[in-house]
């Protein structure tokens, strides 16, 4: 019968499987973090019955009401076509609109209902909730040197 570490070293969280080599690779990491984040957001998001791709796009269009879905497909990195169905789920639930632009009639705009916009602030409050609960072992420096870090790697 095997028994958890005690200590929170790199090394006693691999458990009986020697990753040696896997810790020293940055993506690796990532992905392990990755997955305690994802796991505290989806516990906390599926009470709302959100995903993380549509959370995503209930904040893109809070802060930029009226956004063309080019523009949204951009600022998610998702090709157009996934954003399309993401966006007829999100539709359907009368969380957002889409019209077509009175300049363009081939540009759709995107923005928020009075719905979708309750609904992200309860979201929003607990992805806060999950983020600080992911990463609760970090003090607060080393949550902001985490995050500049991360957007590091992402940045243009």
């Amino acid at each position: 019968m095997s028994t958890k570490p005690s200590s929170n070293d790199a090394d006693d969280l691999t458990g009986q499987a020697d990753q040696s080599e896997l810790l020293e690779l940055a993506g690796y990491n990532i992905r392990r973090a990755y997955l305690v984040v994802q796991s505290h957001f989806d516990e906390r998001m599926e009470k709302l019955d959100l995903r993380q791709a549509e959370f995503s796009v209930l904040s893109i269009l809070r802060g930029n009401p009226g956004i063309n879905q080019k523009a949204l497909a951009e600022a998610l990195a998702v090709a157009p076509p996934n954003l399309a169905t993401l966006l007829d789920r999100l539709e359907a639930r009368g969380l957002l609109t889409r019209q077509r632009s009175v300049d363009d009639k081939r540009v759709q705009l995107v923005e928020l209902t009075a719905q979708g916009s309750r609904l992200y602030t309860r979201a929003l409050k607990a992805a806060a909730e999950a983020d600080s609960a992911a990463i609760a072992k970090l003090d607060a420096q080393e949550r902001q040197q985490l995050k500049t870090l991360l957007r590091k790697i992402f940045a243009d």
